[in-house]
């Protein structure tokens, strides 16, 4: 159940934050992950993160932000990169 929901708010904070970013074809991808923990909250929503941008064929560019707040069982993380083609 944990998966699919860190699946769905990954799709929808991706596509929430879809925009277009500094120059080229480039977007801002977000990815949601939760945990019992901060590390493993962080550790999900930035992993989640990598494996949407890896699967839409973009890299990385700049910095990864991220930030927390308390969810419903520990914590829930929100991380968003810029990603260009």
């Amino acid at each position: 159940m944990r998966s699919l929901k860190l699946g769905v708010a990954a799709i929808a904070g991706m596509c929430a934050l879809s925009a277009t970013a500094e120059a080229g074809d480039c977007v801002k991808i977000a990815a949601i992950g939760d945990g019992l923990t901060h590390d493993l909250a962080v550790i999900m929503s930035t992993h989640g993160l990598a494996n949407i941008i890896d699967s839409k064929g973009r890299t990385g560019k700049g910095p990864v932000h991220t930030k927390c707040e308390p969810g419903t069982f520990g914590t829930e993380c929100t991380s968003w990169q810029a990603a260009c083609k």
